[in-house]
């Protein structure tokens, strides 16, 4: 059985994606224990009262949920040189890159986080071992 070569970029991605998802589960602790005093909780929040006033917290608690699971799903994905994690992998980093323009001049060091992210993921060895 032939084993791929697992290149160094992706074993950084993998590295940034386990720190990234690290502060979603004390997230959603602060959240419940305090109601929400992190900027990111409140964004989600105020985001999402506009939307459906009454369930905002509900709504907030579970979209951090999929986002965790998304984070973690990829995560292993790109490990085993998944396209289907690539992908997912590069759709997490833009809307990050999103995300943290919106909320600039604090989302500065997420963007250039996900910059970074972006081009090892770019990158013809990374691409080649998802089967890009």
């Amino acid at each position: 059985m032939s084993e791929k070569k697992r290149p160094k970029a992706v074993k950084i991605l993998v590295l940034i994606m386990a720190i990234a998802s690290i502060p979603i589960p004390i997230l959603l602790g602060v959240m419940m224990l305090t109601g929400g005093s992190t900027y990111e909780v409140y964004f989600m929040q105020e985001l999402f009262s506009q939307i459906l006033p009454k369930y905002s917290a509900l709504i907030t608690v579970v979209a951090l949920v999929i986002v965790e699971a998304c984070f973690v799903v990829a995560a292993c994905g790109l490990w085993v040189g998944r396209i289907w994690a690539w992908i997912l992998t590069l759709i997490i980093f833009i809307i990050g890159i999103i995300m943290d323009l919106a909320i600039l001049p604090t989302g500065i060091v997420g963007i250039v986080i996900d910059a970074i992210a972006l081009c090892l993921l770019m990158r013809s060895d990374t691409r080649k071992f998802c089967g890009k």
